[in-house]
Parts: structure tokens; C-alpha cells; sequence
């Protein structure tokens, strides 16, 4: 039992750094620059088929 509750705190905690890492300002300024890129037509945005292993 000790073992599910230590595992369910690192998936909790592992879960809250990757939401810090996504929000971040570094990573929001880096998604801003790929819109802006692919809204003046500087980069073209294609659609690809999804890979399912």
C-alpha cells in the first residue's frame, strides 16, 4: 500500500512539472513564434497521417 501512494504522489508531482514546463514563459514565447511563422506564410503547416505503433 505504501508503494501505490508513493506512486501515485510522483505521478501527481511529475504531472504538475510537465504543466509548469508547458506554461512556462521561455516555452510560450517559442509557440508564439511558430504561429506568427506559420501565419505569414514563413513556415507551411502540413497535415500528416497519424503512426500507430
Amino acid at each position: 500500500m505504501t508503494q501505490k501512494i508513493t506512486n501515485s504522489n510522483i505521478d501527481k508531482n511529475t504531472e504538475k512539472e510537465v504543466e509548469e514546463l508547458f506554461y512556462s514563459e521561455s516555452n510560450m514565447k517559442y509557440l508564439e513564434k511558430i504561429i506568427t511563422d506559420i501565419e505569414s506564410g514563413k513556415v507551411k503547416l502540413v497535415e500528416h497521417d497519424l503512426i500507430e505503433e
